[in-house]
């Protein structure tokens, strides 16, 4: 019954979709605080994957930024996961239902209140927050961290339109230099055009899964850039997780076990295909992979596995210890993670502690998103995370 209930709503709002898209984009060209910027990322200038140069650029202007010319705002770099991209968005106004990343729409709501829903942020609950006191004023920047590539056999997301491979947020001889894109590009587009307190005490870095890797990365990495990080179970991917068996109960609930396994089975081949790709397309992991009759690994190229290890953030972390001291750090991922990411980021907790890193660490097992840890369990932590940079904000006073 729940299975028909949700094909039903599913179908209603591919109607409601179509009949919508015109006042949508009405609405994104009207919106005054919440906008979309087209930028030319220099850093991404011939890049080998011949990914666009030109991006979409999404900033939310906090309440009152219009009528107080002579203020300036802190600004929060949050970055997508893995297969967003300027047409799948993390936080959007609830009138975006095009790009929303759970379309409420579709979801009964008997299981939206089940799943928390309405603890995953928009820019209304932004406005509200702000408006309430709750949180000092910010600009919230989302870039598009996107590849550009489509997936390993070119699945489609909810709107019909091919999902696509993700950037990790770093720089790569094999995709092109993305963390500069970020950092360089992006950051100077802000303070050009926008009120910025323009110094890293003022500008925090967040992301969830790849973009939770691509905050720590880019904190150790330009620690004369961003001056807080906000950690939401990172896709620290360490070539020892490639048997790794991605499972979405989930899925299995809507859609049956059969198609939980294989939808994740594909896709972590495809996660699994792009990281050896960005990290190691000079000596791929994957086919040097040598196991023993038991199908069990026994080893690997030393160059692809040398290589894997230069972006692991706790390898990171050991090497630029000075980078990430003394200042605010959140680090989250739920216990029960279903991408594997409780262990490295464990691993990564660790790590901090042993350089004398202070951070927040929280490691749940909460029941409230145990139907998808990973996805859930980010969504409801982005607000929490939003809020640990506003408080950063007021030690850079």
């Amino acid at each position: 019954m729940e299975k028909l209930e949700l094909a039903f709503r599913f179908i209603g709002f591919l109607i409601k979709l179509g009949f919508s898209k015109k006042r949508i984009e009405k609405f994104r060209t009207s919106a005054e605080r919440y906008r979309i910027d087209k930028i030319h990322a220099a850093s991404l200038e011939g890049n080998p994957l011949g990914s666009p140069a030109d991006r979409d650029l999404r900033v939310y202007l906090p309440p009152g930024y219009a009528e107080s010319a002579d203020r300036r705002y802190p600004v929060i770099y949050f970055l997508h996961g893995y297969g967003s991209d300027n047409k799948n968005w993390t936080i959007t106004s609830r009138l975006e239902i095009d790009q929303a990343p759970f379309p409420l729409d579709a979801i009964p709501p008997r299981m939206a209140r089940e799943f928390n829903l309405d603890k995953i942020p928009t820019y209304e609950l932004l406005d509200e927050a702000i408006t309430r006191g709750e949180i000092e004023p910010f600009i919230l920047v989302q870039p598009d961290g996107s590849l550009h590539v489509p997936q390993l056999g070119r699945p489609k997301n909810l709107t019909g339109a091919p999902k696509m491979k993700g950037s990790f947020y770093v720089n790569s001889p094999h995709s092109g230099n993305y963390a500069d894109y970020i950092a360089r590009d992006v950051v100077a587009h802000v303070d050009r055009t926008y009120r910025t307190v323009a110094d890293p005490g003022h500008r925090a870095v967040s992301g969830v899964s790849m973009g939770g890797y691509g905050a720590m990365h880019l904190g150790i990495t330009f620690p004369d850039v961003f001056g807080a990080v906000a950690s939401l179970a990172p896709g620290n991917l360490l070539w020892t997780m490639v048997d790794w068996k991605l499972y979405s109960p989930l899925y299995e609930r809507l859609l049956g076990k059969r198609y939980a396994r294989k939808d994740g089975e594909h896709e972590w081949r495809d996660i699994l295909d792009t990281t050896d790709m960005i990290y190691s397309r000079d000596a791929p992991l994957l086919p040097s992979i040598k196991r023993d009759a038991a199908g069990k690994i026994v080893g690997a190229s030393e160059a692809a596995i040398a290589n894997w290890r230069r972006f692991d953030l706790s390898a990171m972390v050991g090497e630029q210890p000075a980078a990430l001291k003394g200042k605010p750090v959140f680090l989250y991922c739920d216990a029960k993670d279903e991408f594997g990411l409780c262990p490295p980021t464990r691993q990564l907790h660790e790590a901090l502690i042993e350089h004398g890193i202070e951070h927040e660490f929280q490691n749940p097992d909460d029941p409230a998103v145990a139907i998808t840890p990973h996805v859930l369990g980010c969504g409801i932590n982005i607000m929490p995370a939003l809020k640990f940079c506003c408080d950063a904000f007021k030690r850079g006073k």
